[in-house]
């Protein structure tokens, strides 16, 4: 494996199969809010804006690794983000009306990216561990390294228990969706599907290169044929579930949520309270309950007070904190802000550095296409010759003079063998030859000792050979072409 090959599969390709899995998750997770509780309405926007966002994680992550990241710089992030998601709504009208009731779904929207976001920038921190174990497995190769003191300074067997429990704990949340929904939704299942191909993927590539740095770190040359193999069995295993996936019919059901849904409710029936009848203890008098209108007006108008109290407190109490941290962090980050130009011409070549290496990777790999397509073709063109030499060599002519005939027939033997691999050596005799071929064609020994025989005598001898000699080579090349 090249350092370009998994630089970029643990910095980039990997990190996008992981946001690529938190997305589908919340997607589904919007998805049930919206159906079974008329809550979060969401648009198309807002969901590409959260998943730009989730790339960015991405991009800072590895930004993280090159360059210090001013702690303000996530502020900044979370802030313009929080300022888009409210322009993309549609609901922006100023200022004031950031921050109602009304905008409560998007702040709850934008809660939950930032805690998806954190989650994305700590399976990109847990890859980092992969690659930085791959930079060290590959800068000492040429060493003579003990196994023992090497096997030290590697994390991956540490943290590869961590990576896949990280990753298939989202099985959990997945399952906890379907028993929330109830019922077979084709958006769920089609949602679903392609979250359990994109984790099988993720886990089947990411375990090929935990065994890759085995075998590296153990001195086992690596199978050629184990990777390709693995690769088109991963790529048989999705497509197989796919097409199984799609061809189950529109009202399959493995889980009854319906019956399971229905006998909870009957449960739940049993064990309530008998209801109260509100007309059986009503008090003759009906003016009893009645209450004046000036006591009712009185009443609401303190309770209005005490709730704009109340959030005239609350929101001078949350400004505080915020002035609080942001004085916090520009104090300990005084030193930093004086270097921000410095920061962002770092930031900048960071980013066009990245941007060449994913075109180059890019590049590379459509090239390494083009050119396994290019061999493949050259290989089906050769196979294609190979078969036309070969139905040459069947059908050759067999009239003229009988030692022509047999010496014409032994040759196209030879062709033949030699289009098998087992071609003969310039220096060996027929006979030397003949028992070769008879170690590697044991069903075949007779017919091959005989026509050696008569090639022998006949490219050997000064007279001709009659005809009963061409008829028992002819009949033996008949059974020879057809089983070689």
């Amino acid at each position: 494996m090249k350092a370009k090959e998994y630089n970029f599969k643990y910095n980039y390709l990997y990190p996008l199969l992981g946001v690529l899995l938190y997305f589908i998750l919340s997607l589904m997770f919007f998805y049930l809010i919206e159906v079974k509780f008329e809550f979060m309405q969401l648009n198309n926007t807002l969901y590409l804006l959260f998943f730009i966002f989730l790339i960015e994680a991405i991009l800072h992550a590895n930004a993280a690794q090159e360059l210090k990241i001013p702690a303000l710089t996530f502020i900044l992030e979370f802030a313009v983000y929080l300022f888009a998601i409210i322009i993309f709504s549609g609901r922006y009208q100023g200022l004031d009306s950031i921050l109602t009731l009304n905008n409560l779904d998007l702040f709850l929207f934008w809660g939950f990216s930032i805690f998806i976001w954190y989650q994305t920038a700590e399976l990109c921190r847990l890859l980092e561990y992969f690659r930085k174990d791959f930079d060290k497995i590959y800068d000492r190769s040429s060493e003579n390294w003990n196994l023992e003191e090497f096997r030290r300074l590697l994390d991956y067997p540490v943290i590869w228990p961590r990576l896949t429990q990280k990753i298939s704990w989202l099985n959990l949340s997945l399952f906890i969706i379907w028993a929330a929904v109830g019922e077979m939704n084709s958006t769920i299942i089609v949602l679903t599907i392609l979250f359990l191909v994109i984790e099988v993927f993720l886990l089947a590539l990411t375990y090929l290169d935990k065994k890759t740095v085995d075998w590296r770190v153990n001195r086992i040359k690596e199978p050629a044929a184990i990777k390709s193999g693995w690769r088109k069995f991963l790529l048989f295993f999705i497509i197989s579930a796919l097409l199984l996936a799609f061809l189950l019919p529109a009202n399959y059901q493995p889980l009854p949520m319906d019956r399971i849904n229905s006998f909870l409710a009957q449960r739940l029936a049993l064990t309530e309270m008998p209801e109260i009848n509100p007309e059986a203890n009503l008090p003759e008098n009906s003016n009893s309950g009645k209450v004046p209108s000036a006591v009712e007006d009185e009443e609401s108008l303190l309770i209005e007070i005490l709730f704009i109290i109340i959030q005239v407190a609350l929101t001078l109490f949350l400004g505080f904190i915020l002035l609080a941290l942001i004085l916090f962090l520009i104090k300990s980050e005084l030193s930093k802000i004086k270097n921000l130009p410095q920061f962002f011409k770092s930031f900048y070549t960071f980013l066009i550095k990245a941007l060449k290496d994913i075109f180059a990777s890019v590049k590379e790999m459509n090239f390494n296409l083009s050119s396994s397509w290019k061999k493949r073709r050259e290989k089906k063109k050769n196979k294609k010759l190979n078969k036309k030499e070969v139905k040459d060599i069947k059908n050759i002519d067999l009239s003229g003079e009988s030692n022509s005939i047999i010496i014409r027939i032994y040759n196209s033997l030879l062709k033949l063998l030699s289009l098998k691999g087992i071609g003969k050596d310039p220096a060996a005799t027929p006979y030397e030859y003949s028992s070769y071929l008879q170690d590697k064609y044991q069903d075949l020994k007779e017919e091959i000792n005989n026509l050696t025989d008569i090639f022998v005598e006949s490219a050997y001898s000064n007279h001709s050979l009659g005809e009963n000699a061409v008829k028992a080579a002819k009949s033996i090349w008949k059974i020879l072409k057809k089983k070689i």
